[in-house]
């Protein structure tokens, strides 16, 4: 794993309140099996790989390793989240959720398909997360942001835009795709075209999914080339 360290000046890139979230995580262990996703890794991006943007978003996410035969309970993130002030909740889909202040929690898995895997129950830390698809592409490529009193694990930038061009293509809410798409503008300014063609290394190119690349380099003007698709 890549293992990255943010300057003094720069440690404080989250507000207070997602810094009290991860902190703690971080000193559980948590983020050895998991990583931070979604539009909370662009503040990383930003101080880390020079891709600016705007965030407006109160959703938190997670992305967490199936641990296969893990049964033994590492340690209690409901537990742990609660002591914080985060209300559990359980949507009507049976997804878990935690929330305060208007900020949401919540928990992936990658969905390794062949039907429906329901709700995946992750008893190494007490914890149910919901399974989806692509989600293997953000865990392979990972790398450790060191904030000076915590570090945080999320996907290099380069995983997270191919990610991001294949599931925008999923969405029903137009207002997420937009701002997924709006996020991979951002990344494409400053892409490693080395890292991506690593990245690229990992996908499955079934028809759908390059369906779904084209639509999206489309939009956002990148060449599909880049990701060595004619």
């Amino acid at each position: 794993m890549i293992s990255m360290h943010l300057t003094s000046s720069s440690t404080h890139i989250f507000p207070s309140e997602i810094e009290e979230l991860l902190r703690p995580l971080d000193g559980i262990g948590f983020f050895d099996d998991a990583m931070l996703v979604g539009s909370w890794v662009m503040p990383l991006y930003r101080e880390l790989f020079g891709m600016p943007y705007a965030l407006r978003t109160l959703d938190i996410d997670f992305a967490v390793k199936i641990v296969r035969g893990a049964t033994s309970l590492r340690a209690d993130v409901e537990g742990l989240l609660m002591k914080l002030g985060y209300l559990p909740s359980i949507a009507q889909s049976g997804i878990q959720r935690f929330s305060r202040d208007n900020f949401t929690v919540e928990f992936i898995a990658h969905h390794r398909g062949g039907g429906d895997e329901g709700i995946v129950l992750l008893k190494n830390w007490n914890l149910t997360a919901c399974p989806l698809p692509f989600v293997d592409i953000l865990q392979s490529f990972p790398f450790r942001a060191d904030l000076g009193t915590f570090s945080v694990v999320a996907p290099l930038p380069e995983a997270y835009f191919v990610h991001k061009l294949i599931v925008c293509q999923r969405r029903r809410e137009t207002g997420k795709q937009e701002r997924d798409l709006e996020q991979c503008a951002t990344i494409s300014r400053k892409i490693d075209y080395e890292r991506l063609a690593m990245v690229m290394t990992a996908v499955k190119l079934s028809k759908p999914v390059i369906k779904a690349l084209r639509l999206s380099c489309a939009t956002i003007d990148f060449p599909l080339q880049a990701l060595g698709i004619s």
